[in-house]
């Protein structure tokens, strides 16, 4: 009975691979036999596993059936959403909502007594900034981030998100200072001024532009403009640039924490929207960036709430 529970469990898991993009070599198969009944030609066996000698299999051996999925196929999956941030007339309408409010949020306020100066924060990416067009380029492309990032920093191409520039030159007027706290690197810095500058950014300088030195965590960067500012408003398009509790979380836990911190969104903190990247994505994978293109795939869709129509 043990013997024939162990042939099951075998022949059950042969049975899951034979059902996906994978072939196990059995006793007695050739190359040119598995490629007839699995639909496929030697050359294309060959092709996908590297093979060096087509005569040379091994029982046991896991042979992939389908083209191995690259980083180009998993980009395919950007194509909506960055569609969506570049063309919706609904992500403007978000965004000029968000810069609105946060006008309103402020002018309460400047009702109020305040001991230091009045200090917003903001990020920069998708906050200030839109690089959507970084995002589109690596689409059909076997590029993805940090390819070619710094390039498109220095090339100074991003453009503002509707509404920011408005609203932070509105804060420069009634005697409040904006700081800028992104992640981008120290190196990047001096274009990323630059780049803020040509849209009329108030307060594109040395001083207030904080990016990253040593650590991703802006806690840091926060804290030492809260010694002498009295922090207003917090703006940006990822949990972290508003808490460091959120840092490193799984998705429930980054969920959970937003429901408790309920009372922040739209009275301290304004979140603009990002569906392109974001660590809500590095938390579906377990903060494991170094999955393959396929595994990221796989493991994107088993994260998804699915229905469908029974047959």
């Amino acid at each position: 009975m043990k013997k024939l529970l162990v042939i099951f469990v075998i022949l059950l898991s042969v049975s899951i691979l034979l059902a996906g993009n994978y072939y196990i070599v059995q006793k007695g198969d050739t190359l040119s036999k598995i490629a007839k009944e699995n639909g496929v030609t030697v050359e294309e066996l060959v092709k996908y596993n590297n093979l060096e000698n087509p005569d040379l299999i091994i029982v046991g051996q896991k042979l992939r059936l389908t083209p191995p999925y690259t980083q180009k196929d998993l980009n395919e999956q950007l194509v909506m959403a960055t569609l969506w941030y570049q063309n919706a007339g609904e992500a403007r309408a978000l965004a000029y909502q968000a810069y609105n409010f946060a006008r309103i949020l402020y002018d309460m306020d400047l009702k109020e007594e305040a001991t230091k100066p009045r200090a917003v924060i903001v990020d920069v990416d998708e906050t200030v900034l839109d690089n959507s067009p970084y995002d589109a380029g690596t689409v059909d492309t076997n590029n993805a981030y940090p390819i070619g990032w710094s390039e498109w920093c220095e090339a100074k191409l991003a453009t503002p998100i509707p509404g920011a520039v408005e609203f932070l030159n509105y804060v420069a007027e009634t005697g409040g200072e904006v700081f800028y706290i992104t992640n981008r690197n120290d190196s990047l810095k001096q274009a990323t001024i630059e780049n803020l500058k040509m849209f009329g950014f108030p307060f594109a300088d040395e001083k207030h532009v904080l990016t990253k030195s040593t650590t991703s965590d802006k806690e840091p960067r926060r804290q030492m403009v809260a010694e002498n500012y009295r922090i207003v408003l917090l703006i940006g398009d990822n949990l972290n640039d508003f808490s460091s509790v959120f840092r490193h979380k799984a998705t429930q836990e980054r969920n959970a924490l937003v429901d408790e911190m309920k009372d922040k969104w739209g009275t301290k903190f304004i979140v603009l929207p990002n569906p392109i990247y974001g660590d809500w994505e590095g938390a579906v994978y377990n903060y494991n960036w170094g999955l393959t293109p396929e595994e990221k795939s796989k493991v994107r869709k088993e994260n998804l709430f699915m229905w469908r129509p029974q047959k």
